[in-house]
C-alpha cells in the first residue's frame, strides 16, 4: 500500500493498521473533540440569544436569517456530538485527528463571528 514515517513509531506500513489506530485512531482525541463541540454549543448559545434579541428590536429579514443559521449550527453540533459519544461514529482508523481539527476550526471561527457580533 504505502509507507509512512511516525516520529518515535519507525515506519507504518498499510498493511497493519494497528499501529495507525494507536498513532492517529485514538478514541481519547474523539472525546475531546466532543468537548469542543460542547464549547461550540455554547458559544451558539450565546449567538442565538444576541440574534434573537436583535431580531426583537429590528424585525430584519437578515436578522431573521442569521437566527435560522445558528439554529441549525446548534442542531447539527448535537448531532454531532450525538455520533462521536453514542454511535461511535467517527472513531474509525486515523480519524480521532481531522475530526478534532475540524471541531477546533469550528470553535476559531465562531469565536470570530462572537467577536465580530459584539462589535
Amino acid at each position: 500500500m504505502f509507507n509512512q514515517t511516525f516520529p518515535g513509531n519507525g515506519t507504518f506500513n498499510g498493511n497493519n493498521p494497528s499501529e495507525f489506530d494507536r498513532f492517529l485512531g485514538d478514541p481519547i482525541l474523539a472525546n475531546i473533540a466532543a468537548l469542543v463541540c460542547a464549547a461550540n454549543i455554547g458559544l451558539l448559545l450565546i449567538l442565538l440569544f444576541t440574534y434573537v434579541t436583535s431580531y426583537r428590536k429590528l424585525k430584519s429579514q437578515f436578522t431573521m436569517g442569521l437566527v435560522i443559521f445558528a439554529s441549525l449550527l446548534i442542531v447539527q453540533n448535537i448531532m454531532f456530538m450525538f455520533f462521536l459519544l453514542v454511535r461511535a461514529g467517527f472513531h474509525g482508523p486515523g480519524m480521532g485527528f481531522p475530526v478534532l481539527s475540524m471541531s477546533i476550526f469550528e470553535f476559531g471561527a465562531l469565536l470570530v463571528l462572537l467577536k465580530t457580533t459584539w462589535i
